[in-house]
């Protein structure tokens, strides 16, 4: 076993200011009868889902295996993409119970009660202005960026009122905004597969919902998931936080970035003048665009975290626990990071193999998880960590 020394009572002020205005480690209870935003959620919610049951229920019975399969197919989607959504949050865990909440709100409450409705009449409102010819060719691009968005950014809103303890940073809203994105393009993604059987008149059921599965997913690397995750952070830099000073400028960026790649994508068709090449180059285009856009968000949100986590790890290099390459790896920049860690790996301690010190890299990360869970305190989840990383130097 490793001996360790005291972290000096600075580094332990430093960890606990972190996590206190981080919001790491709280937790977050959707039950709240005193606030508001608790109520007009469950509201929300319940008329998205009386709307989806009006309109599920007639055809259930005849169309039960499109549903079926639709169903199924956008789960798998939403489970890999949920698989995807936690490696990537790998500062700080999103509570469980959250994010559920923004699935549902996002899937339920966002396209039912809202977007459905909007859309509708919005689209009517351009047909009645502008003709059905230049309505057919832009309503989609002219009217979900403004609606949908709006829409999952409402749900989003709702959630920062809910729990503004744990959604703190730009980070925090990309993440949550993900998991509301990500519920409404499961719950579209199975309208889809349904409306494909229904224009097929039933015939081959499975076969017409797993083929609009296919393209939509080949297609989806642009989705709702990437763009309400952008204007989610847009929403944290406009509003501000305690954990994240306003950034008017930057929030405008990213909520304008967010629609405007969205109503490109939905007029694709239109501005290519139905050229098939000249579309499959503008997809290709947005995607690029909407990539770079989280990228930059990503990068933006990053750094703060980076300077929470060295904060709430640092001690752990005083007291011996880690040593400085380790920590530089693991909050160093994005940019740098492939090199920080090889670094970290190159002076790992005799005996160590290198796939050893990867592994106390990881469990580096569950220390800082299991520390702002108990507010820097030593307690079981700790001891248990810290001891994980001695056992991977020395076994």
């Amino acid at each position: 076993m490793t001996t360790t020394t005291v972290p000096a009572p600075g580094l332990e002020q430093r960890r606990a200011a972190a996590i206190e205005e981080s919001g790491w480690g709280a937790r977050f209870r959707l039950l709240q009868p005193r606030n508001l935003c608790f109520w007009v959620y469950l509201l929300a919610v319940a008329l998205g889902a009386r709307q989806l049951y009006e309109l599920a229920a007639p055809t259930a019975e005849v169309f039960a295996e499109a549903n079926l399969a639709a169903v199924g197919s956008a789960g798998v989607f939403g489970l890999l993409f949920v698989l995807f959504l936690r490696h990537v949050d790998r500062y700080e865990r999103t509570p469980a119970s959250l994010a559920v909440a923004a699935f549902v709100g996002g899937g339920i409450a966002a396209p039912w009660a809202m977007a459905l409705p909007g859309n509708a009449a919005l689209m009517d409102l351009y047909g009645k202005l502008f003709g059905q010819a230049w309505a057919t060719d832009w309503k989609a691009g002219l009217t979900a960026p403004f609606v949908e968005e709006t829409a999952k950014a409402a749900v989003f809103v709702l959630l920062l009122g809910l729990a503004p303890r744990v959604i703190r940073t730009v980070y925090d809203g990309l993440i949550v905004g993900a998991f509301v994105g990500l519920g409404f393009q499961v719950l579209e993604d199975m309208l889809y597969g349904q409306n494909s059987a229904y224009e097929n008149f039933g015939v081959d059921q499975v076969g017409s919902v797993l083929h609009t599965f296919v393209l939509r997913s080949a297609t989806g690397v642009a989705s709702h998931a990437m763009y309400t995750a952008i204007f989610a952070a847009g929403i944290i830099y406009l509003v501000g936080t305690r954990a994240q000073p306003r950034r008017v400028g930057r929030g405008v960026l990213l909520v304008l970035g967010a629609m405007l790649v969205h109503g490109t994508w939905d007029s694709a068709a239109a501005l290519a003048d139905g050229n098939g090449f000249a579309v499959s180059g503008l997809m290709l285009a947005i995607t690029l665009a909407s990539v770079a856009i989280l990228l930059l968000a990503l990068r933006w949100g990053a750094h703060r975290e980076r300077g929470y986590l060295h904060d709430v790890l640092a001690p752990e290099v005083e007291a011996g626990v880690l040593t400085d390459v380790e920590l530089q790896a693991l909050v160093g920049e994005r940019s740098h990071r492939r090199r920080d860690r090889r670094a970290a790996v190159r002076a790992r301690a005799e005996g160590v193999s290198r796939r050893r010190e990867k592994h106390v890299l990881a469990a580096a990360l569950d220390l800082a998880h299991d520390l702002s869970d108990s507010d820097g305190q030593v307690s079981p989840a700790v001891k248990h960590s810290r001891a994980e990383i001695d056992r991977l130097r020395h076994r």
